[in-house]
Parts: C-alpha cells; structure tokens; sequence
C-alpha cells in the first residue's frame, strides 16, 4: 500500500501500449461487492480465494501491466502463480517512506483513516515484516532509485 504500484503500473502499460488492470478493482467487479464487503461479509479467506481465481483466470496470450493487492502474493502460492504467467516486480520502499506518502492520504484508504501516526507506522513495519519474505521472492526487487519507466523497459525487454 502507497508503493505507487499503480502510478507507475499505468505508466509502464502505456509506455508498453498494454491494458491497465488493478487486480483489487477487478475482483470488485466479478465479485459484484467492494473489498471491504467482501471482508466484512465472508472474511479474509475467501477474499484470498477470489484473488487465486483470478489468478489463475489470466491468460499470458492477453498480456496486461497488473497491480495486485499487497497480500495477494503471500496467499495460496499466488507469487508463484504470478511469476508463471509473466514479469514480478517488487516495488522496494522502507516503511518510513510509506508512512510518510500514506499519510497524507488516510481518507482513501479506509484501512488506515482511523489510526494515530504512531499506530500507522507500526501497522506498516508489521506488514511489511509479515510479507516481505514473499516480495522478496518476485522476479525483479526494484530499489527507489530504479523505480522509473525507462528502468522497467530495460529489464522487460532485456527478459522477454
């Protein structure tokens, strides 16, 4: 969360003339409910189930740029998955760092609009401690510095 995962996921798709597609907004859209509901209304573990058949829905003959949740890669051999069908990329930030670019947007992100910045940070060390055993697992670990366009054209045409 506050990677910029789909910030510079549509900048990549249009540089690389694919689709967009933001895996939390697809699944809203078969699922027919907003993520929150889905939680709210059958817990977290058929959230993770939808995000495997989704998964396993794509076809590497519709290639697409995709922004995935930021636990879809630590359920169900989801990052496996994913690496199967095409490109991984890690977008690398320290916690600080996302504290800081989450902050000023607690209000969209329903999941942190209730915490104190105290409680925020911490939420987001723990994640990333949690889940990071997973990220690390992607293809391509993209350090800030590398978190550009022209960086990920490189490395896409350099492994395709």
């Amino acid at each position: 969360m506050g990677s910029g995962k789909t910030t510079l996921g549509k900048k990549l798709a249009r540089a690389l003339n694919r689709p967009f597609v933001d895996s939390d907004a697809a699944i809203e859209q078969v699922a027919g409910m907003k993520i929150s509901d889905i939680f709210e209304t059958y817990g977290e573990d058929h959230f993770r189930q939808l995000e495997t058949e989704w998964i396993e829905q794509l076809s590497i003959d519709s290639p697409a740029v995709i922004a995935t949740g930021g636990g879809m890669p630590c359920f169900n051999n989801n990052l496996q998955k994913l690496n199967n069908k095409g490109i991984v990329l890690y977008l690398l930030r320290p916690a600080k760092e996302l504290f800081k670019r989450l902050k000023n947007a607690k209000t969209q992100r329903p999941l942190l609009a209730a915490m104190s910045d105290v409680e925020m940070l911490s939420f987001i060390e723990e994640k990333l401690n949690e889940r990071e055993v997973f990220y690390l697992q992607a293809d391509v670990v993209l350090s800030r510095e590398d978190q550009e366009v022209k960086t990920l054209l490189r490395l896409i045409t350099t492994s395709s």
